[in-house]
């Protein structure tokens, strides 16, 4: 039975219900003693933060305290956390309802009017001025104990000039000795750092045999720049049996959320961690950024102001691997997570025990954005979009504008009309897909829907009592049944889409155009983040990969297929995997052509069948003609070749043909992030879109590159595969193999993503990688060939020889391999290019210090000298 007061007194409620029966009943758990009048978990773990020995229910205030996330809580506080309720409002109606429990404690008298929130009236210089003795005295006692100095230094590892600059104290118990007669008793036991005994006596807060951080904040002098003052101490027991902390409420006003907040001035990502030890070795692994601790758990508090830093810094983590971590880093979706290989352990032991941190960080962690208690598996949300009340798209009066206006309010938010393409997109199923002949279905159920009203008005007629309102809806009822009727006929039904599409219309270039987003079959990963979340309509995704996300999927065959055919080059294996990740992204500022090279049977194929699969439509097969020089002339017929790798994010082309030349403006673009025009078969307009797309070529020899300029060659990515494998080592049943494993090769994928926004491409190409591109360039320099083998260069500038002389000569030798012949105007640009002199001797133009010889011969005129081919090329360097 409901009780008017247990929705508006929220004392009443606190004082009627047991804080451990409405723990019990939310989870399942039972509770134990552990002191007097003190209850504990019987699993003794927080259910906030999941540390375990730090969570109590304290009989006598009807509350519960966890020691590690400092949370205290009342009756509705643990209700609305644990119950999954909207707020407190809604934990207390169902508290008052008896739906959740009965009442067990007798109800107390409690004020009407609000408590007053109590003001720190504390001397607050004189506070801090107390809490810097505190830091100094308990950092004494560990310098003069050499046992607990030796804790620190050989079982934590950490280093004596470490402890020394964070000012890190062991407590003796003798505190209180040391100040009383300093200090009022009320002054010292306003700072949290004493107590009253039994008796009434001052005691220590802390027993001896306790670690003591001491948190430094800087403080704003008027007169001085900020400087650094102790704001509050945090403590932590080597034997794990005291567990409370300094009260939140003694700390001084603004102390640090975290541990370590000074150090925020320094330049670099901002590193969080759980803990002091891990932050202290963190440190000694000479990590150079920003770090900060969360004191064991991360609060609300907390949550918010890591996000408002990752707004401006970039925010890593390295939480422990355990099922409390997991939980944080669920809550940070603005952060890269880094988690140490083994399971319970933390950063602190990592790298204790030997870890590598910059190994660790080579790998960030995939976070999928679940509620705290969903699966690991990644389930996709269905995003909710408000109907449309009637007329929110223009009046709906019976003609064709109004028919249009009815369309769009009942179909809009799903559709959108592509002009370029004159075709429909429908967001059904949670994606993006053409509409083809579904749009006619959707023009019928406006029509359908006027049948309706008209049933609902003949309905509310035959209900009026009143025969003049009767008669009135009967006539309404016939005006909307014969506009019906009329809606159900072919011209009426294509007037109202053809009205729509205007209302419908977006640019095909919205589509796809989020470079760092790729959509999986069961929603959408950031690729910035590495997180996956789901498909929502304003992302205007209409390519999906088929594979399934799954953060827990492995593919150990594919790591081996990659190590075979790379011969366990790691330099190379790594590139591999950037590589990857570039290419699912729809980045271009690499500005790179990748061409795979090599004979039969080395993989190659293999590896770019696998990244079609996984890509699926976000990749396609380009006609190697439409790299090729005056391959579409000035004709400005359909282009659909070029019309279909809008969007596209991988394009692979077949072997150039030996004798072909590259549309170098073509090429230029393509790699480049230049915007392509072009216009689908079936479309009526062109369409004008920006290259996003990784060119792949694929080939088992080398076509000849005539453009030997800087802008062609530093686009250049040569990558040799020259693994060879026989007949017997070859696995017939490796394809379906890797498809199995399509989606932990898709982790692999998006670890390649970050390790690419580490280290990109072009800046930290391999060795291998650099000699093939410089060894192609030269093989494909056919005037640097001829000045070798048909000439002879004086660096005196002794020798002329003609252009009319020149042309000739270079032509033949050119027809003599059917190469690829400059025009005579292009010869002499590419001389000067080179650095050779253009002048005129005898009224002939020419180049001076360039003899032609005879080949057959050897003939070197006198007073030249032949030059090596390197000499041509320094000025090209």
């Amino acid at each position: 039975m409901n009780n008017p007061i247990y929705k508006y007194n929220f004392d009443e409620v606190n004082a009627t219900y047991s804080i451990a029966d409405v723990f019990t009943k939310l989870t399942d758990i039972n509770t134990q003693p552990c002191g007097d009048n003190v209850l504990e978990p019987e699993d003794e773990t927080c259910p906030l933060c999941g540390h375990l020995n730090c969570f109590r229910f304290y009989i006598d205030s009807n509350r519960a305290y966890c020691f590690s996330c400092c949370e205290s809580l009342s009756v509705l506080d643990l209700t609305h956390k644990l119950g999954d309720y909207m707020d407190v409002h809604e934990a207390a109606r169902a508290l008052g309802d008896g739906n959740l429990v009965s009442a067990t404690l007798e109800r107390q008298s409690s004020p009407s009017e609000p408590v007053d929130v109590v003001e720190d009236n504390r001397d607050i210089p004189l506070i801090a001025s107390i809490f810097q003795y505190i830091a100094q005295h308990c950092h004494q006692r560990l310098l003069d104990n050499p046992d607990a100095m030796t804790y620190q230094t050989e079982k934590r590892g950490h280093r004596e000039e470490t402890l020394r600059a964070k000012l890190i104290g062991y407590t003796d118990g003798k505190l209180y000795q040391a100040l009383k007669d300093k200090y009022p008793q009320e002054v010292l036991l306003s700072t949290g750092m004493f107590r009253l005994d039994a008796n009434g006596q001052l005691r220590d807060f802390a027993p001896s045999g306790i670690y003591v951080y001491p948190h430094e904040i800087l403080t704003q002098d008027p007169e001085q720049s900020p400087i650094p003052i102790i704001g509050r101490f945090t403590f932590k027991d080597p034997n794990k049996r005291w567990c409370y902390q300094q009260p939140k409420k003694c700390w001084l006003p603004d102390a640090a959320l975290f541990y370590n907040m000074n150090s925020l001035n320094r330049l670099g990502d901002i590193a969080i961690v759980e803990g002091e030890n891990d932050l202290l070795s963190l440190e000694e692994a000479s990590y150079l950024g920003s770090i900060l601790s969360t004191n064991g758990s991360i609060s609300h508090q907390q949550i918010a102001e890591i996000t408002t830093l990752a707004e401006t810094r970039r925010v890593i983590t390295f939480f422990d691997n355990d099922d409390a971590g997991d939980k944080y880093r669920h809550k940070l979706p603005c952060a890269t997570h880094y988690v140490v290989p083994e399971r319970g352990s933390d950063i602190d032991a990592h790298l204790q025990h030997g870890g590598s941190l910059e190994a660790l960080m080579q790998t960030p962690t995939m976070v999928t954005v679940v509620d705290s208690g969903a699966e690991a598996v990644f389930t996709p949300q269905v995003e909710v979009i408000e109907p449309k009340t009637k007329g929110a798209c223009g009046d709906e009066g019976f003609n064709d504008i109004g028919n249009a206006n009815a369309f769009c309010r009942m179909h809009g938010d799903n559709l959108c009309y592509l002009a370029e393409s004159a075709e429909f997109m429908h967001f059904t199923n949670q994606k993006w897909t053409p509409a083809r002949m579904q749009i006619w279905e959707y023009a019928k159920q406006v029509a359908q829907a006027q049948l309706g009203v008209a049933g609902e008005l003949y309905a509310d007629a035959n209900n009026e009592k009143d025969k003049a309102k009767a008669d009135t809806l009967r006539l309404q009822a016939k005006e909307v049944m014969s506009h019906a009727g009329k809606l159900h006929s072919l011209p009426k039904l294509k007037a109202m889409i053809e009205l729509a599409k205007p209302k419908q219309e977006v640019s095909s270039t919205v589509f796809n155009s989020n470079t760092m987003l790729f959509a999986v079959d069961n929603g959408v990963i950031d690729l910035n983040s590495g997180c996956c979340r789901e498909n929502r309509r304003r992302d205007y995704i209409s390519l999906y990969s088929p594979v399934q996300y799954d953060p827990l999927a492995v593919c150990p065959t594919w790591e081996k297929f990659i190590a075979d055919i790379m011969l366990g080059d790691t330099e190379m294996i790594d590139f591999l995997q950037r590589m990857a990740g570039y290419f699912i992204t729809g980045r271009v500022d690499e500005q790179l052509l990748f061409f795979f090279y090599g004979h039969g049977s080395n993989g190659k194929s293999t590896f770019i069948n696998v990244m079609q699969n996984l890509t699926g439509p976000y990749s396609t097969q380009l006609n190697s003609d439409a790299l090729m020089a005056n391959r579409y002339g000035s004709s400005g017929g359909p282009n659909a070749s070029i019309a279909k790798l809008n969007g596209k994010r991988l394009v692979v082309s077949n072997e150039l043909p030996e004798n072909g030349r590259f549309d170098e403006v073509m090429l230029k673009s393509a790699t480049g992030g230049d915007t392509l025009v072009a216009r689908p078969v079936y479309g009526k307009q062109e369409i004008e879109f920006m290259a996003q797309f990784s060119l792949v070529i694929i080939g088992n020899h080398k076509p000849v590159i005539h453009d030997m300029s800087h802008g062609m060659w530093r686009r250049m990515c040569m990558i040799p595969f020259a693994a060879q494998f026989t007949a017997n080592q070859i696995d017939p049943t490796l394809p379906d193999k890797l498809k199995a494993e399509l989606p932990g090769i898709l982790n692999w994928v998006i670890r390649g993503v970050q390790l690419w926004q580490q280290r990109p491409l072009k800046a930290n190409l391999p060795q291998f990688i650099q000699d093939a591109n410089a060894e192609y360039r030269a093989e494909s320099d056919l005037l640097g060939e001829f000045l070798t083998e048909c000439c002879v260069i004086n660096t005196n500038g002794n020798g002329f020889t003609a252009t009319a002389d020149l042309y000739p000569a270079f032509k033949a030798y050119a027809n003599e391999g059917n190469e690829w012949t400059m025009t005579q105007r292009t010869l002499t640009k590419k001389l000067l290019e080179r650095g050779l002199e253009k002048t005129r001797y005898q009224n002939k133009y020419g180049f001076k210090g360039i003899t032609l010889i005879d080949r057959e011969l050897s003939v070197v005129p006198e007073g030249t000298f032949s030059h090596n081919i390197s000499y041509y090329n320094r000025n090209q360097r």
